[in-house]
């Protein structure tokens, strides 16, 4: 069987694949070899220990993966086996026909262990972007980063990521995000809210919708801040500092896929970066109420936050959308 390859962009790499992807798609590539190559063939059913300087490493491993510095592979029963070489090779060996499925996966999961083994940290956040920079919203599922970077996006913002944002260190010290791709996954009772279509669900099983979005942010951009959506059973919404010692142990545990950290051999990494961003970053946190949501009242309050009526610490001017950096991808 043959596949013909497409070639896209995401988080800054060149990906040439076999499979449909839902980055966005360059339609002149640049001639040579691709950042990342994601083919179809034969997986190993394990990884072997590595030796490194002669002192056997064990395989770090999960019920579903398997990890060692350079090498992760990832069985999804009925679906695919993953494996994913020094952050530029994926070798997918699927179980059937299941394409969207197998994408799924490998723009999850997959692909975070990909970023990570190029010194990426990946956390489980969504961007936008500003006129100063990219602001996150990181928190474990459930807590509406998808839902509120929708609304915001419907306030005038640009989306540089959804659910997962790749993070590096520039030269002089400074933290940037990557932007990811112009789509999104909300759920059923979010695209209510929003009175948003959704036509293609993420797993058929659930009411998850994998959505275009409408304006995206192409370029990296430094963080500017850092907000930890939280929820608890008070009645209103509130914002607040936190110090750089909790900003650093909240980033250390919004890592997205952090077991995987050890077998990848990138504790050096992911530490240097948490301390660059809480020694750089205003960090804040915010507290919902756990029911109701309170969409609009929330995407209102950060509106307001980013547009400088309550300005970061250190800074007067007001940031607010980024429209010079917004273009349109589908929506």
């Amino acid at each position: 069987m043959t596949h013909s390859s497409r070639d896209y962009t995401a988080y800054g790499l060149h990906f040439r694949s076999a499979l449909e992807l839902p980055f966005s798609p360059l339609s002149d590539p640049p001639t040579g070899t691709a950042d990342v190559t994601v083919r179809y063939g034969s997986t190993p059913t394990a990884l072997p220990c590595l030796l490194d300087t002669d002192t056997l490493r064990p395989i770090e491993r999960g019920v579903l993966w398997q990890a060692v510095p350079g090498a992760f592979l990832m069985h999804v029963p009925d679906l695919a086996r993953y494996y994913v070489t020094a952050g530029r090779d994926v070798v997918i060996e699927p179980y059937g026909d299941d394409a969207h499925g197998v994408s799924v996966f490998l723009t999850g999961t997959v692909l975070a262990a990909l970023l990570q083994q190029r010194g990426l940290v990946t956390f489980h956040s969504s961007a936008v972007a500003t006129g100063t920079g990219a602001v996150l919203f990181a928190g474990r599922s459930g807590l509406g980063k998808s839902a509120l970077l929708a609304a915001l996006i419907e306030r005038g913002y640009a989306a540089l990521s959804d659910d997962v944002t790749a993070v590096e260190v520039d030269t002089a010290g400074k933290p940037r995000a990557l932007a990811a791709f112009p789509s999104m996954r909300l759920w059923q009772d979010t695209l209510e809210m929003l009175d948003w279509l959704g036509q293609t669900k993420v797993q058929e099983e659930v009411e998850k919708y994998l959505i275009p979005i409408g304006s995206f942010s192409p370029a990296p951009l430094p963080v500017r801040a850092v907000f930890f959506l939280t929820q608890n059973d008070r009645s209103d919404i509130l914002v607040e500092p936190v110090s750089s010692t909790e900003a650093f142990t909240r980033l250390r545990r919004a890592t997205y896929r952090k077991q995987f950290r050890k077998g990848l051999g990138q504790q050096v990494t992911h530490f240097r970066t948490f301390a660059a961003m809480a020694k750089n970053v205003p960090a804040f946190r915010v507290i919902r109420p756990t029911y109701p949501f309170l969409l609009d009242a929330l995407a209102d309050r950060i509106d307001a936050h980013l547009r400088g009526e309550a300005p970061f610490a250190g800074e007067d001017a007001a940031a607010g959308p980024a429209a010079s950096s917004t273009v349109a991808a589908g929506g």
